[in-house]
């Protein structure tokens, strides 16, 4: 059977004078504004209710209070005394993978299949680098770029860190393109792609922390 496979550049929705939107961008605004309402919703509607009654629980409170509970112990044993700035800024930052790639579950495309926005979240974790770095060890860390290997290393981490996470992401959905396409397509993706989407998803955003932190934590040694 004849099928086409995705191309690796987004198709283009629409073009505002010579600026050209994609359908990752698009994907990108609904994660960003997804993410904004439901910490806003979180925030104003359940966590007070949960701080006047610590008897209650939920599945919602249970993952909540897991997941923050994994980025703030990583980020203490980590990242030392910067770990409350770490673990919220990860937190995040693996929130918008996790949710980036779910969102392929609704038929679009993963911001994070587009290399542009893995590049951003590289260079997230280039900065978080340089920056903690400097403030843990001031002059001693301009010290380290002295020689050219230390300079290099750091600055093919962002690049490391986004084509890793842009082929992992990619080859993911380029599979479960080509399983949509066969013969297949009415039976194994209505049992797999959901497990499949719902794990890639969070081992992605783990292994992103988890990389992030590790990178953080050779600038703080």
């Amino acid at each position: 059977m004849d099928f086409e496979l995705p191309t690796i550049a987004p198709r283009v929705l629409f073009t505002i004078g010579s600026f050209d939107i994609t359908i990752t961008m698009f994907s990108t605004c609904i994660v960003t504004l997804a993410l904004i309402i439901f910490a806003a919703v979180l925030r104003i509607f359940f966590i007070p209710r949960w701080n006047n009654d610590f008897k209650h629980t939920s599945v919602l409170r249970m993952f909540i209070e897991w997941a923050v509970g994994l980025f703030d112990n990583n980020s203490k044993d980590l990242t030392e005394n910067y770990s409350g700035t770490v673990g919220a800024l990860y937190f995040g930052c693996s929130a918008f993978i996790m949710f980036g790639i779910l969102i392929e579950l609704f038929g679009l495309r993963s911001p994070m299949s587009d290399l542009n926005c893995n590049i951003i979240l590289g260079l997230i974790t280039f900065f978080a680098i340089l920056i903690i770095g400097f403030m843990k060890k001031r002059v001693r860390r301009l010290a380290h770029y002295a020689t050219v290997i230390p300079l290099v290393t750091d600055c093919v981490v962002p690049f490391s860190m986004a084509l890793r996470l842009f082929g992992s992401v990619y080859s993911g959905y380029l599979i479960m393109d080509i399983v949509y396409q066969t013969a297949l397509r009415n039976i194994l993706p209505v049992v797999l792609d959901p497990l499949f989407t719902l794990f890639h998803a969070v081992m992605q955003a783990y292994i992103f922390m988890f990389l992030s932190m590790n990178f953080i934590n050779e600038a703080l040694e």
